[in-house]
Order: C-alpha cells, then sequence, then structure tokens
C-alpha cells in the first residue's frame, strides 16, 4: 500500500493516512467475515493491501482530479546511479556472502 505512495506522483498524503487507517478495519472485516476462499491468512491480506491501494486511488483522484501531486518524488535514472567503489564493494560483500554460507552450511 506505501508502494503507491513511493513510486505514483498522484498519490497524496490524505489519500495516504485514509488508506493507512482503514486498512485496519478492512482487514478485521476479511478476517470475520464468513468467505470461505479467504481462509489462509495471505489471501486476506493480499484482499487487505488491494482494497487499502484502491481507496488511495481514488482518494487521490478526487482531490487532486488526476493530476500529480506538487509533494511526488521525481524519479529518474540520476537517482539509482551507484558508484564503481560501491558496484565492486557490494560484488565482494555477496562473494565473502556465499563463501561464508559454504562453508558453514
Amino acid at each position: 500500500m506505501f508502494i503507491l505512495g513511493l513510486f505514483w506522483k498522484k498519490t497524496t498524503n490524505n489519500a495516504a493516512i485514509w488508506g493507512a487507517l482503514l486498512s485496519i478495519p478492512i482487514a478485521l472485516l476479511l478476517k470475520y467475515a464468513p468467505i470461505p476462499a479467504l481462509e489462509p491468512w495471505m489471501h486476506q491480506m493480499g484482499l487487505t493491501a488491494v482494497i487499502t491501494m484502491l481507496v488511495i486511488i481514488v482518494i487521490s483522484y478526487l482531490q487532486n482530479k488526476g493530476q500529480d501531486d506538487e509533494k511526488g518524488i521525481v524519479l529518474s535514472k540520476k537517482l539509482f546511479e551507484t558508484s564503481p567503489l560501491f558496484n565492486i564493494g557490494s560484488f565482494v560483500v555477496c562473494i565473502v556472502t556465499a563463501v561464508l554460507y559454504c562453508l558453514f552450511w
């Protein structure tokens, strides 16, 4: 549900707050609703997440009339770039972790 707040520029603050607040009653409703197909816990939580995302989308569209929120994070390739030193260090950490895993398995 909070993925929308990070990666969907139309998400508003109010929609995120309402989504967080309404996720608890939605989860409780699905937990105690007599729906046999929702018996496993993961099915209930998955459906809760989908319904909560729909609530956030509807509130955001109603509030901003389909426009991007001015506080939205602008994503670009530059934001996800890493330095060569970081890449080498990450590779070394992965190799050390794999070696330790093999030794102690």
